[in-house]
C-alpha cells in the first residue's frame, strides 16, 4: 500500500446541513462515507449515461468495497448503453457485470450511490429531486448539495477512479488484476496517459495500479476490434471538417452510439492547425456534442455557453467537456444551424470561411 500524502487536500467535502465543512484528511473522508453506506445492506451503484472508462472502474471499485464491507446486495447500473469500442472491451474483458438503468427499481435499495458525474448536470438518469446518499466525482459543478448526503469531490483530480483507489486501500481491500486494470485504465483515459489535468495522487495510483495489471487485458481492451459504423462515421467526419482561427468544427450526422462523437473530437484534435475542436450529432432525439481545447481552459466554459444557449445540458474539464440538447418539434436541421451560430457566435468567426482538409 502507497503512503498516502498527508499534505495534499483537494477534497471538497460536503455533507448535508453543513455545506461549507473544511476539506478533511482522506481518511477522514474515507470514514464518512463508510459511515454513511455501512448501516445498508443494499446499494444501487449509478453510473452516468453512456459511462466511460473511468466512470466504469469507479462503479466497479465501489461495488468491490461495498463487497469488502459486507454489504449483501450491491448493483451497477447506467443509463443509456455502453457503445465505444474500448468501452465493450473493458466491460467484457474484465468481467464486469452492469445493468441498464431502466432495468432497476431502485427503491428496492437502501443507498444510492453515483460515481463520476454529480445530479442534475443532465448525464444522469435518476429523478432530479432524489436524495442521493453518496457522490463521488471530480468534475466541476454548479449544483447545489442540498439532495445529496455525503460528496466526494475533487475538481484538482484527473480521474475518479483515483478517488476509489484510495478508498479501497484505505478499507485494505484486496486489489486483483482485473480490478486493477480497470482502475489503471480508468485513470490512464481520463488522464491522456498522465498527459492531461493529471495531479500527483493521479500519478500516485497509476505507478502503484501499474505493478498489479494485467498487462495483456490491457492491450486488448485498448486495441479492440472496429465495426463497420465506425469506419463510415469516420469517413463522414472527415467530410465534413471545417477549421478557422484554430477552431475545428465537424457535425456527423446521426450516430448509432453518442460515444463516437467525443472519440471524432479526440481524434481531429490531434491536428497542429488547432486550438479547439468541437464535434457534434444527432442521437436517441438530442444533439450531442463535444469540446476539447489543448492550451486554453475554456472547454467547460464553452460547453456550458452552448448549453445554455440551446437550453440544454454541458459542462466539464478545463479541456475537455460535453453536452447534448434536446431535439423539438422544428427539427434536426434548425437545432443544427442554432448550434452553429452559438458556436461561430462564441469564437466570433464564420465557417463559411472555413478551410478542409478534403
Amino acid at each position: 500500500m502507497p503512503p498516502l500524502s498527508k499534505s495534499a487536500k483537494h477534497g471538497v467535502i460536503s455533507m448535508r446541513g453543513n455545506r461549507n465543512m473544511e476539506p478533511r484528511n482522506y481518511k477522514q473522508i474515507y470514514k464518512q462515507f463508510r459511515r454513511q453506506i455501512l448501516t445498508a445492506q443494499s446499494a444501487l451503484i449509478v453510473a452516468h449515461d453512456y459511462p466511460d472508462p473511468d466512470c466504469i472502474a469507479s462503479a466497479l471499485g465501489i461495488k468491490r468495497l461495498l463487497d469488502h464491507w459486507g454489504i449483501e446486495k450491491s448493483t451497477i447500473c447506467y443509463g443509456g448503453f455502453v457503445g465505444r469500442s474500448e468501452n465493450q472491451a473493458m466491460m467484457r474483458l474484465l468481467n464486469i457485470k452492469a445493468k441498464p438503468y431502466f432495468l432497476v427499481d431502485r427503491h428496492e435499495y437502501e443507498r444510492i450511490i453515483l460515481v463520476d458525474a454529480y445530479p442534475g448536470n443532465g448525464n444522469v438518469s435518476l429523478p432530479k429531486n432524489l436524495l442521493i446518499d453518496a457522490v463521488i466525482d471530480h468534475h466541476p459543478r454548479n449544483e447545489d448539495t442540498h439532495m445529496v448526503h455525503f460528496c466526494d469531490i475533487r475538481q484538482n483530480v484527473g480521474a475518479t477512479s483515483t478517488i476509489v483507489t484510495e478508498y479501497l486501500l484505505q478499507a485494505r481491500c484486496p486489489i486483483d488484476a482485473p480490478l486493477a486494470t480497470a482502475l489503471f485504465y480508468g485513470i490512464k483515459t481520463d488522464t491522456h496517459s498522465m498527459g492531461h489535468h493529471a495531479s500527483s495522487e493521479d500519478l500516485q495510483y497509476y505507478k502503484f495500479l501499474f505493478d498489479v495489471v494485467d498487462h495483456k487485458l490491457l492491450y486488448q481492451i485498448g486495441h479492440p476490434g472496429r465495426e463497420k459504423e465506425y469506419f463510415r462515421i469516420l469517413h463522414n467526419s472527415v467530410e465534413s471538417l471545417v477549421y478557422v482561427n484554430q477552431v475545428g468544427f465537424a457535425h456527423m450526422g446521426r450516430v448509432s452510439s453518442p460515444d463516437y462523437i467525443a472519440e471524432i473530437a479526440d481524434l481531429f484534435f490531434r491536428m497542429p492547425e488547432l486550438e479547439w475542436m468541437v464535434t457534434s450529432g444527432f442521437f436517441n432525439g438530442h444533439l450531442f456534442y463535444s469540446v476539447r481545447s489543448k492550451n486554453s481552459a475554456d472547454s467547460g466554459e464553452i460547453a456550458e455557453y452552448l448549453a445554455e444557449k440551446l437550453h440544454g445540458s454541458g459542462g466539464g474539464h478545463d479541456r475537455m467537456a460535453a453536452g447534448r440538447v434536446k431535439l423539438d418539434d422544428a427539427g434536426e436541421e434548425k437545432l443544427l444551424d442554432a448550434f452553429k451560430s452559438a458556436l461561430t457566435g462564441y469564437f466570433n468567426i464564420s465557417l463559411d470561411q472555413g478551410d478542409k482538409i478534403i
